[in-house]
């Protein structure tokens, strides 16, 4: 075993890593270390299967503690940009030093202990199998994502979505990242399709949304996304989901698109959120200069 590594690890421990150590993942392996890595995507597909989506959230989710002490790092100007070669000789001995100020004076960004982080790690272990029922019977042909859905013409009046708690959403997206980022995201494409988001229910069943939503990555790229809910549940008001992004078959949490969806939709409307306008005001100006 690697010297540096056997003063901190033993063999069978596992290593989490992102998908920058693909190239080494197989020499930590030869360590005799376990290598847990985020999926990448088969070759000509264009979605992870469920168990690699949810073998991946379970990854970045205890990774997470991982990247925010990194980030920590970068608060310095000198880590925080391109490390001359000059330094390379000393940069384990700049990094141990930061590493251990940051541990001495800085408060811990994780204990791990409390009953939520233990209920919320039970809850990942037995939904870890999980899969989606929507995704079932749109894959049998059951259900259309193109065909057979009906627009909602009233949508305050006519409409009956469960209103969702913020505790509710991030019990069910497993985390606080996802919801976070819903206003930005919510604002960016309300910004783009004149202050609405599209819904339409099925034909078939009016506990089932559909929505189009840009992707989160790429403005040329558009997803379909489902949400089965409840109108009268309160203990289960959401009942599935499915996406046709990159994660969208993940059941372990789910993704950026529908936790977007499902902030704006059970949270933000109950509670009269408007988008910021300055921002857009600025880009307004701009494309009239």
């Amino acid at each position: 075993m690697n010297d540096d590594l056997s003063m901190i690890c033993e063999a069978g421990d596992t290593q989490i890593v992102d998908r920058g150590f693909r190239d080494v993942a197989g020499a930590f392996e030869e360590l005799g270390f376990d290598v847990q890595m985020p999926s990448f995507l088969e070759k000509g597909a264009k979605q992870l299967e469920t168990e690699q989506a949810n073998e991946t959230r379970m990854t970045t989710k205890s990774r997470w503690v991982v990247e925010s002490f990194h980030s920590q790092f970068k608060k310095w100007r000198f880590f925080s940009e391109r490390i001359s070669q000059d330094f390379l000789v000393n940069i384990d001995v700049l990094v141990r030093t930061l590493a251990a100020s940051l541990n001495k004076y800085r408060p811990r960004l994780f204990h791990g202990k409390s009953p939520d982080d233990y209920a919320l790690a039970t809850k990942m272990l037995l939904m870890h199998n999980k899969t989606s029922q929507l995704q079932q019977v749109i894959s049998q042909g059951d259900l259309s994502l193109r065909k057979n859905w009906k627009n909602i013409v009233h949508f305050d009046i006519h409409f009956d979505f469960p209103y969702l708690t913020l505790d509710f959403l991030r019990e069910y997206t497993c985390g606080v990242y996802q919801i976070k980022q819903s206003s930005t995201y919510a604002k960016a494409h309300l910004y783009d399709h004149d202050g609405e988001f599209e819904y339409q229910l099925s034909s078939s069943d009016d506990t089932i949304l559909r929505c189009r939503i840009h992707s989160k990555h790429s403005s040329t790229s558009k997803y379909f996304l489902l949400i089965h809910f409840d109108k009268n549940g309160t203990h289960e008001p959401i009942k599935d989901h499915y996406c046709q992004c990159k994660s969208g078959a993940r059941q372990l949490g789910c993704c950026s698109h529908i936790a977007t969806v499902l902030w704006y939709m059970g949270y933000a409307r109950h509670v009269a959120w408007i988008p910021s306008i300055r921002t857009d005001d600025y880009r307004e100006k701009i494309l009239k200069c």
